[in-house]
């Protein structure tokens, strides 16, 4: 210990007499060290961090599994209440569901988004208040019993400003009177990783907040709950699935419509992000992006390597001075390795703070503005310092041994004869360096080329045919629900807003909808083909469903292949019709016409006559396989809350105002929210921001790699110059010309840089076969994107390469020859 406290002691002397090389390296470090970190810390949020709550690694997730199928369906109350008894298993179970509300306190109303819970969510997860209480267990499981509140910590200081008085106080809920009882603690954001809400009301107020939800207690096929508990102890995932089994059975028996083929699915928390079932897509997505980052590490590592290797050459005569005072060799290494490592160390902590930066951008990224969605949870735990450490002392030994065990080998007589001069160093540090610089342009072309694949990809999404118009397109959310409105009175609010908006100068077309196309809210409903002879397989099928207005697939150049668009004469005492795309048909009716063809729904088991048929288009993900989509007429199938689609002529934003005031003269009371284009919708949300996050991520990896390779070959080039400066002088002297001297220098550059782009062009040709399977409308064999990245690395080294050749071309013979 008493060598090491020497060691570093010398260490810091040394880079503090050195501090233009301890910046570089710092910073280079940093780079390669804070790219990593900052990955790691968004991923660690995502997959490895617990909830904050009690005992959190016995949570699980409890989810419907139909058979035959990958997806995963939330459950239904009635079901919530037989598997909570499943006491052998569970120790509790809790149910939940996010919903958004009219809050209202000292006569401020505004759109807040509420978790609706179970009476024993905060028992179960064992969340404490603070300030006030929680709901307590006997609270929150009989109708219009406890109309409570439980605040965020984050709506506390939002609305309230943290006041604790606000316990005990009135507020409205949908106008109907509720009573803050307490203030969840700051570190609990919700049982949902990816929506963070404002408060929490109890389940069985569902109906005293919604009049059209009365039955969904009640009701088996409204599977619309999340469900988390608590494992009992030394019980495992699988066999809490498998003590379940005789319960699922029991309910395919008795409720076969909604529960045939249907198991309970256990999972826990931590797999079940963000989404059951997405686990193995979430791992996949954080291997690519790590070793993209570790690929920035790699580069980093090697420019400091060649830093510390040039600045070793330059330290021979001390070298040899305290191999000739008794030092050994290994006493050598493991100083030049303390040195090595303390710069790590240092620029360990600097990506850190380059890590908290990227952080705090990346929860700043919204998906909507009405939506309380985390995308990203970034912070700074014992888990991000641990791989901050492990990652700079890893860095420091494999930046410092090689270079080390170089320095060690000087030649004490040849050092000592040299005298103050540095020398040229030896062949072996030569190929060295032009070795590390070789890696760090192969690596760069990899970092590159993976960045325009995933460029490449955004842009091909871009591209996709959608199956909607995108451009001159409006969208306006209301949500009448919220302000108590009845069916009646909501359905003539919807007829008389689309009449004034149609009127309105500039507007092509105008149509309420239940739910926009790759939007974050969706509905399944069940299908029964009605007197029609199907496959087994299609007798019960859930499609995606949606209400619309007349005007709705004009208005978003959603094309009829068949039949016709709903009109005024579809209300709700006509007959009910449907229109559904070509998945469903084909799935339902296969090889038959599908108009005319008379389907139910389990929800009221009425029949339904076909009349327009639709292409399939993208309704939940970019990259989805073709879903089952079915239209209901609004006036059929009433939703309270809607988007307005307007088609405008010009710019669809210059409507917006003018639309705004049409609402305002209807009800001037109705909040208007998430107010956007169709272009801004597809851009800058579901639809196309994972490609773009994506895209930026990698996009910084490549320019990382660009910049610290580029750096990488100048320095070499650069100090391989002035080692040559005397070589330089006597070609001068003896005539060689400007040209001569200019294209040796570029010849050792390009050299390097023509290898290794060879080697990373090769190498990315392997990773573009597993990398294509996760980008869209990208080949394996990818030759365009190998080619421009390569012609823009060997441009950028050409550039680096020549401004120490063009310095070359000026050296002096005399001076250089003046020490000789």
């Amino acid at each position: 210990m008493e060598n090491l406290g020497k060691d570093l002691r010398y260490a810091v002397r040394m880079l503090l007499r050195n501090k233009g090389f301890a910046v570089v390296a710092i910073l280079t470090l940093g780079l390669g060290i804070g790219a990593n970190t900052a990955i790691f810390s968004v991923f660690n949020g995502m997959l490895w961090r617990h909830l904050p709550v009690k005992d959190a690694g016995q949570l699980v997730v409890l989810a419907a599994k139909p058979r035959n199928t990958d997806f995963f369906t939330p459950i239904s109350y009635p079901d919530f209440l037989d598997y909570r008894k499943l006491d052998s298993a569970f120790a509790d179970v809790a149910a939940f569901s996010p919903t958004p509300v009219n809050f209202g306190a000292d006569g401020r109303p505004e759109r807040a988004w509420a978790e609706l819970v179970s009476g024993n969510f905060f028992s179960m997860l064992g969340v404490p208040a603070a300030p006030g209480r929680m709901f307590s267990a006997d609270e929150g499981w009989v109708a219009g019993k406890d109309a409570l509140v439980v605040l965020s910590h984050k709506y506390w200081l939002k609305r309230f400003a943290g006041d604790p008085a606000v316990v005990g106080q009135s507020v409205q809920v949908n106008q109907q009177p509720f009573t803050i009882i307490g203030v969840a603690p700051e570190s609990f954001h919700g049982a949902y990783y990816f929506l963070e809400p404002d408060f929490y009301l109890p389940l069985s107020e569902l109906a005293t907040l919604d009049r059209t939800q009365a039955t969904v207690l009640t009701n088996r096929g409204s599977a619309a709950f999340r469900v988390i508990g608590r494992l009992r102890p030394g019980v495992t995932a699988a066999q809490a699935a498998a003590i379940a089994q005789p319960l699922d059975q029991r309910l395919s028996r008795e409720f076969p419509e909604v529960h045939k083929d249907v198991s309970l699915a256990v999972i826990p928390e931590l797999a079940a992000r963000p989404e059951p079932g997405f686990g193995g897509f979430m791992t996949t997505a954080l291997s690519v992006f790590m070793a993209l980052a570790g690929l920035v590490l790699l580069i980093a590592s090697a420019n400091v390597a060649n830093l510390i290797l040039a600045r070793a050459n330059g330290r021979r005569k001390e070298l040899a001075t305290r191999t000739a005072m008794g030092a050994s060799r290994v006493r050598m290494v493991r100083q030049l390795l303390t040195e090595s490592v303390l710069l790590s160390l240092c620029g360990g902590a600097a990506g850190l703070v380059l890590a908290y930066w990227v952080g705090l951008f990346l929860t700043s990224i919204r998906v909507s503005r009405d939506i309380p969605v985390r995308l990203f949870d970034v912070q700074m735990d014992w888990r991000i310092f641990a791989f901050g450490f492990f990652a700079a002392v890893l860095t420091g030994v494999i930046a410092g041994l090689v270079p080390a065990v170089q320095a060690s080998k000087t030649n004490l007589a040849d050092s000592l004869k040299a005298g103050g001069r540095s020398g040229g160093g030896s062949a072996g540090h030569s190929r060295f360096r032009n070795a590390l610089v070789v890696t760090q342009v192969a690596v760069s072309v990899l970092l590159l080329a993976c960045a325009g694949l995933f460029l490449r990809s955004l842009r091909n999404s871009a591209q996709v045919d959608m199956g909607f118009r995108v451009d001159h397109l409006l969208m306006l959310d209301v949500d009448l629900g919220l302000q108590g409105y009845q069916e009646d009175r909501g359905q003539r609010f919807y007829e008389q807003l689309r009449a004034r908006v149609l009127s309105l100068p500039g507007v092509r077309g105008a149509a309420a909808s239940a739910y926009i196309p790759m939007g974050l809210g969706a509905s399944l409903v069940d299908i029964k083909p009605d007197g029609q002879i199907v496959a087994a397989k299609t007798a019960n099928e859930a499609a995606i469903q949606n209400s619309v207005q007349p005007g709705y697939f004009a208005a978003l150049g959603v094309p009829l292949i068949a039949g016709r668009e709903f009109s005024e004469a579809d209300s709700a005492t006509a007959r009910n019709v449907a229109i559904i795309n070509d998945t469903f048909a084909k799935k339902i009716w296969p090889n038959q016409d599908p108009l005319g063809k008379i389907f139910r729904t389990t929800k009221d088991g009425q029949p339904i006559q076909v009349v327009g048929l639709t292409r399939t288009g993208k309704y939940l993900f970019l990259y989805e396989a073709p879903q089952m989509y079915v239209y209901f007429p609004l006036a059929q199938r009433y939703s309270s809350s809607a988007t307005l689609m307007v088609h405008s002529q010009g710019d669809p934003a210059s409507l917006a105002a003018a639309v705004r005031e049409q609402i305002s003269q209807l009800d001037s009371t109705l909040p208007v929210f998430d107010v956007q284009t169709g272009a801004t919708h597809v851009q800058y949300g579901k639809p196309l921001l994972p490609a773009r996050i994506a895209a930026m991520l990698v996009g910084a990896f490549g320019l990382l790699g660009l910049a610290l390779a580029t750096v990488g070959v100048y320095g070499v080039v650069s100090y391989s110059v002035s080692q040559q400066s005397q070589e330089i002088g006597i070609r001068t002297a003896l005539g060689a010309q400007r040209l001569n001297i200019l294209g040796l220098v570029l010849k050792q550059g390009m050299t390097m840089s023509l290898l290794g782009t060879l080697l990373g062009a090769g190498i990315a040709s392997f990773v573009f076969r597993a990398l294509h399977s996760i980008l869209y409308g990208v080949q394996s064999t990818d030759i365009a994107t190998l080619a421009m990245v390569s012609a823009l690395l060997l441009f950028v080294a050409f550039a680096a390469t020549a401004i120490p050749a063009l310095r070359a071309t000026r050296v002096d013979p005399v001076i250089a020859l003046r020490g000789e």
